[in-house]
């Protein structure tokens, strides 16, 4: 199989070669869900050592159960509820009642080519503001906001990765947005920013 062949495979079909000790497929899967995890554990454990650990553990878990994946779900909504497990194990190792401290700045920003200078740096500044906001949110309310809006999950997925009903992921976003609406205009956000 050519490097180009890995990257057009599915998540499904990468998943079952790595299940089978294909190791080209499994980096494959890792480079196409590295950025993603790391953002999601960022904002759920607001540590960026603590998360590139839990990442290693994510990754590991991914390729030793690749195998035993058997499609019940998507294969993002499988590696995000790893990627839940482990975090909450995390955070239970480090301790209970730990603030987050640490911003998603440090997990990797995507800019798009065509934007410009100008675009570019507004986008920043909202970005910065948008993640100073956050971490004056409960755990609770960051993570069901990023799943919900950075990872486009569906409520029913979010429902059944946090394991959580339905109404309480769609009220827990409600409360997360009014109150990440809240802290921004603290901050100085203002309509006329975007």
């Amino acid at each position: 199989m050519t490097t180009t062949d890995v990257h057009d495979r599915s998540d499904q079909d990468l998943t079952s070669e790595a299940g089978q000790g294909d190791e080209e497929a499994f980096q494959a899967l890792y480079h196409r869900y590295e950025k993603r995890i790391f953002q999601y554990l960022i904002s759920m454990l607001g540590d960026p050592t603590l998360t590139e650990e839990t990442m290693v553990e994510v990754m590991v878990a991914v390729w030793k159960n690749a195998g035993k994946f058997r499609g019940d779900s998507k294969v993002s909504t499988w590696i995000f509820g790893i990627a839940h497990h482990k975090g909450i194990d995390a955070i239970r190792r480090v301790s209970s009642h730990r603030q987050s401290s640490v911003s998603l700045d440090d997990a990797e920003e995507t800019v798009d080519v065509g934007d410009s200078p100008e675009d570019h740096v507004q986008q920043k500044g909202l970005a910065k503001l948008t993640t100073q906001a956050m971490k004056d949110l409960s755990p609770d309310h960051r993570e069901v906001l990023h799943l919900a809006f950075f990872e486009e999950l569906p409520y029913q997925e979010i429902s059944s990765l946090l394991n959580i009903p339905m109404n309480t992921v769609k009220t827990r976003v409600f409360y997360a947005k009014q109150q990440l609406k809240g802290h921004m205009h603290a901050l100085g956000f203002s309509e006329t920013m975007l």
